[in-house]
């Protein structure tokens, strides 16, 4: 697999670096439990199929994608900040580990280009008063056109909006790209739905390591003094739609359309506390009406249907990948907030790499091993 020039391997002058000592590392592995049967959890399982490990699967719904991952359809895309922040350079890394997942998985006959997923280009729209300075740190980071480039006013789409246009940029349908992960495993996979885990304890008898990979509770099942995660809810809108805008759409207004269907999704909206799960008609209308505020010219149909789910953001918007500290054998793949088809993958193979006993050293990667907050 390619490795990217943000996220260099850097061998230690040592025999045993920093994380081998602190994080023992598990060779070979007889076999390995995850927690959580959602893109997380479902990339993680296949990475340690691919090297041979038995897999047991558990979550405490009655089947796989229960969560934000039985989303109809989510956006992936790298991400651009002034300073080309560890976040920034984050999901670059992620954006090229989607898509080679993406691409391998359909190069096997389970998935479908066009109709499970698709990379048609990406249109962040940003304000008017912002717009000066996001094309200006554009030209900073200098980065090539393929990756991004500006998009003036009605370039693209009919609207008032200038903004970041990803090539690349594309979208999925969470709960394929599961089963797809799932079927991929093969006969070293066991699933274990209708399980509920709240002690991490006998997985840790039963088992040479255990991986959490849920999103709200994840630091009860592992916990580390000092983290700290939010749990956020969003509310996403499915409406028909006969106008596609033929590309997705983030920024002002988020919008996925994918061409084989009749329907575009709207959201999500960003909502704490978490006081319930149920849907509701302001976050519908919120939706619409930034939709229309950001595209005015492109008509949308009647309200198909909604849907709500959890997303975890830790205390620095980083997710929280690798070994978690002062529990050996016990990883994590958690905290992705709103951008789990980003990272779902890396996360994936960033924890295998822990049980080949040559896990990736870099600065980048660092960052996001499972830690505290910051005093």
């Amino acid at each position: 697999m390619r490795r990217l020039s943000c996220c260099p391997h850097n061998p230690m002058s040592s025999s045993e670096t920093p994380s081998q000592a602190l994080f023992p590392v598990l060779y070979s592995p007889s076999s390995v439990a995850v927690i959580g049967a959602g893109i997380a959890g479902s990339s993680v399982a296949l990475a340690l199929c691919k090297l041979g490990v038995q897999v047991h699967l558990h979550d405490s719904a009655s089947g796989p994608a229960a969560g934000a991952s039985g989303n109809w359809v989510g956006a992936f895309h790298p991400h651009i900040t002034r300073g080309d922040s560890p976040l920034s350079q984050l999901t670059r890394l992620g954006f090229e580990h989607t898509l080679l997942a993406l691409e391998d998985l359909t190069a096997q006959g389970l998935l479908k280009k066009g109709v499970d997923w698709d990379t048609p280009g990406h249109l962040q729209t940003v304000p008017p008063e912002e717009a000066d300075r996001a094309r200006e740190t554009l030209e900073l980071l200098n980065f090539p056109q393929t990756l991004v480039r500006w998009a003036q006013p009605n370039a693209l789409l009919p609207t008032p909006l200038s903004g970041l246009f990803f090539p690349q940029g594309g979208w999925v349908k969470p709960a394929r790209w599961v089963a797809a992960n799932l079927q991929a495993c093969g006969e070293l996979l066991h699933t274990h739905y209708n399980s509920t885990i709240a002690d991490i304890s006998p997985l840790r008898e039963q088992h040479s390591a255990v991986v959490v990979c849920v999103a709200e509770n994840a630091l009860e099942l592992a916990p580390i003094p000092g983290a700290r995660a939010n749990a956020v809810k969003g509310q996403i809108s499915k409406l028909r739609c006969d106008v596609k805008p033929g590309v997705v759409l983030s920024g002002e207004s988020y919008a996925i359309a994918p061409a084989a269907e009749d329907w575009l999704v709207l959201g999500a909206t960003y909502e704490r506390p978490v006081l319930h799960l149920n849907p509701t008609a302001e976050a519908d209308e919120l939706n619409i009406a930034r939709f229309k505020a950001a595209f005015p010219e492109l008509p949308l149909g009647e309200l198909l249907d909604h849907r709500c789910a959890v997303r975890s953001v830790w205390h620095d918007r980083l997710p929280a990948i690798g070994p978690v500290p002062n529990m050996p054998g016990v990883y994590m793949s958690t905290g992705f907030g709103s951008r789990g088809l980003l990272w779902a993958a890396l996360g994936g193979r960033v924890v295998a790499d822990h049980f080949t006993g040559k896990p990736i050293e870099s600065k980048l990667l660092g960052k996001i091993t499972p830690r505290a907050a910051k005093a």
